[in-house]
Parts: structure tokens; sequence; C-alpha cells
């Protein structure tokens, strides 16, 4: 188990967001698990980073090198 956290960038929506997963899970499920308590962004086309990598969805916490304690920054594009 690792802890990730979330943050907005261009905006103060999402600061500091903690979330308890496994390496073994897609990023498209801490995805979902985002949208349960901010709907907003679920039609908003976006962009998620780690440590200035662009993030893969269909990829691993691992395959996508995120590691216990990282920000994942979510950048909304307009």
């Amino acid at each position: 188990m690792i802890s990730v956290l979330f943050m907005t960038q261009g905006n103060q929506d999402i600061i500091n967001y903690a979330m308890a997963c496994r390496t073994t899970d897609l990023f498209s499920s801490l995805e979902e698990r985002l949208y349960q308590d901010f709907p907003k962004y679920r039609n908003v086309d976006k962009i998620f980073m780690v440590s200035t990598k662009r993030i893969s969805r269909d990829k691993t916490l691992e395959e996508n090198k995120i590691k216990n304690n990282d920000i994942i920054c979510l950048f909304p594009i307009e």
C-alpha cells in the first residue's frame, strides 16, 4: 500500500487530496475514485503528471513510476 496526493494546477480546487492505493492499481481506477469527490473534473479535458512526467491512464502506478507520497498534478486544459 502507498499513498499519493492529488493537486490541481491553475486553481485551488484540489489541494493535498490523499488516496491510499496499491502499486498494481491502474491509474484509471484512482481517477474514477477522484471523480467521486470531484465530479466536475470527469468531463474536463485534462492531463495528469507526476514529477514532470505525463501519466498514462491505462498503466499501473508502478508502470507510471508513481511512488509513495508522490504528488499527482491535474492540469485542466482550456
